[in-house]
């Protein structure tokens, strides 16, 4: 029963990681949209959000 419970916990550690990589990659892809470019240029790396 401990290795189950052993087990279980690796894998909730991996997500737990998995998910702090993928909000850190989004926090940085929202904050480049948010202090891109003011005077109405086009921006080449938020193409996809029109």
């Amino acid at each position: 029963m401990e290795l189950l419970y052993a087990i279980s916990m690796v894998i909730v550690f991996i997500i737990a990681i998995f998910l702090s990589f993928k909000t850190f990659q989004f926090t940085k892809t929202m904050w480049k949209f948010k202090n891109r470019k003011k005077d109405g240029r086009e921006d080449d790396d938020f193409k996809y959000f029109d």
